[in-house]
């Protein structure tokens, strides 16, 4: 079966996927239109693909490729959401494996959304491998999987996956914003064949991502995200409920206002639809991604329709489609007429990385960190050589599972170690990524934190990510956030002293990888060991 949105992202069309968001149950009758609404907007031939959500909101739904499955037994495309939320990597292959075989290719990697009390109350979050790590398994499955036979490492059959990510661009502030960015870059090393973004009404950011992605060299497709939101869904959006998206106070009382008119403003979402849709093909968009609650065929051809109409005139409508944060931070310098008017687009010089955060609680324990792992974590230096060979007598008397009590409860006080035994303090400026951060990110932020606050502890929490910006920008020394995409945990050393395995080089920090990415760096958008291969 044809693959019709790789194809048509390959010849260059400007690809338009649709949204299904499958629902919970089996045979529900609001499950039931919702996938007849589906079909039915796949055979106007207008769209390359139904996009079908996996568990969206954190709640259990009916199985995203299962639906795939289905639906190409009509003969539509689909585009399967991929979370890591709900699987470990096991599973994952085994699921991947599933659907090369069923010849379903088209994924979209994400995180996911934090899981929601269900049966029994809340089901135990999986997070095994963050989405650049699955984008690297997928690279590798595509090229062969090596694994270890009984008569030595085989390499598997290849599959046929097109994987793509996401990315969220509506973040105001600096320390959210840069490393969702640094991310992205590592999502598109890591194999991603092309980018969505997530959810935001606002020129100046959906022109943002994508002159940073061709300023550091990517030419991936991006398609860029137009929902359809309602003052109900909005208000969600507005309180978290709702994940990785951004609804401005401007906004919502444009919203509210067309609530009360007598078709509750649907007719305005369309219109509003259409010039977002115009706006991202000016930008130079590879396509774009239609959401939104109770969509069906005649409301996608609307869109679309207008959306042809309403073409030539997207530089105008950048100036209305600004419901941004004003005071927020953005990449690029706003672009200004000749009558000194914002364009509601970008001028090309940089913005000033002015954000200094004055909670006392982000650089708490930093300094004494710092110390600890220059004096007795650096390799080769004096005090890290001792510890090493206290590490490795008492590895020879007692194995690498011996007990490690004191090791364990300092950890556990300062940073809340949960004994990985794989540490990955060092590559979140000294904040655990796995008890401190509820997905267990370490390569980056997630979507979904709003004004600096974790998703799932908003004004409790801060992102990890964030912090670990802001307390390298103090040191000047966000290079370190990128030098390296980090592996996956291995579980092989859970219980296990992360003094010993970082000192004989087991750990991840011996098996990074190294990249080059951020402004600061010169774009080289491939891999070492694509370089290698280039080479050879």
């Amino acid at each position: 079966m044809e693959n019709r949105l790789e194809n048509a992202l390959a010849r260059g069309e400007f690809v338009v996927t649709c949204e299904l968001i499958p629902g919970r149950g089996a045979h529900e009758e609001a499950q039931k239109k919702e996938l007849s609404h589906a079909s039915d907007i796949y055979n106007t031939g207008r769209i390359h693909a139904i996009s079908i959500t996996d568990n969206p909101g954190g709640s259990p739904a009916l199985l995203a490729d299962f639906v795939a499955m289905d639906f190409m037994r009509e003969g539509a495309t689909s585009l399967v959401h991929f979370t890591c939320k709900d699987r470990n990597r096991n599973q994952m292959q085994a699921q991947l494996y599933a659907m090369e075989r069923s010849g379903i290719q088209n994924i979209l990697v994400m995180s996911g959304d934090y899981q929601v009390p269900s049966y029994g109350g809340r089901s135990r979050p999986v997070f095994d491998l963050d989405p650049v790590q699955v984008l690297r398994m997928v690279g590798e499955m595509n090229s062969g999987l090596p694994v270890q036979g009984p008569k030595g490492e085989v390499k598997e059959k290849p599959t046929h996956l097109f994987p793509g990510a996401v990315v969220n661009p509506f973040k105001y502030k600096e320390g959210e914003l840069i490393p969702q960015y640094l991310k992205l870059e590592k999502k598109l090393l890591s194999g991603a064949k092309f980018i969505i973004t997530q959810l935001g009404y606002d020129a100046r950011k959906m022109e943002e991502v994508i002159l940073y992605a061709r300023e550091r060299g990517f030419n991936t497709p991006f398609i860029g995200n137009v929902f359809l939101v309602t003052k109900g869904a909005a208000s969600l959006m507005r309180k978290g409920r709702i994940a990785g998206c951004h609804i401005s106070d401007a906004y919502m009382k444009i919203l509210e206002a067309e609530a009360g008119l007598p078709d509750k403003g649907k007719a305005a979402r369309i219109v509003r639809a259409a010039k977002m849709i115009a706006i991202y093909k000016g930008l130079g968009f590879a396509g774009i991604h239609i959401g939104g609650f109770g969509l069906n065929a005649e409301t996608v051809t609307r869109i679309l329709d207008q959306a042809e109409a309403l073409a030539d005139g997207w530089r105008d409508y950048a100036r209305e489609i600004s419901y941004g944060d004003p005071n927020g931070y953005f990449l690029y310098d706003a672009e200004v007429d000749a009558a000194g008017q914002k364009t509601g687009l970008n001028a090309p010089s940089k913005a000033k990385r002015t954000e200094v955060p004055t909670d006392g609680r982000i650089f708490r324990g930093y300094r004494f960190s710092r110390f600890c792992h220059y004096w007795f974590f650096t390799l080769n230096r004096r005090f890290c050589k001792v510890l090493a060979r206290v590490m490795d007598r008492c590895d020879r008397k007692n194995g690498i599972h011996r007990h490690h009590g004191v090791e364990l409860i300092g950890k556990a006080l300062v940073y809340g170690c949960m004994d990985c035994g794989d540490c990955g303090l060092e590559t979140c400026a000294y904040i655990c990524p796995m008890t401190q951060c509820p997905k267990s990110q370490r390569n980056g932020p997630c979507g979904g934190s709003m004004e600096g606050w974790c998703e799932v502890y908003p004004q409790e929490r801060y992102c990890i990510h964030y912090m670990a910006y802001h307390r390298l920008k103090r040191y000047n020394e966000t290079e370190k956030l990128t030098r390296y995409i980090t592996p996956p945990n291995n579980w092989d050393f859970f219980g296990t002293s992360g003094w010993s395995n970082y000192t004989h080089r087991r750990d991840n920090s011996a098996h990074r990888i190294p990249v080059k990415i951020g402004m600061e760096t010169t774009p080289d958008n491939v891999l070492p060991e694509k370089r290698k291969e280039n080479t050879d």
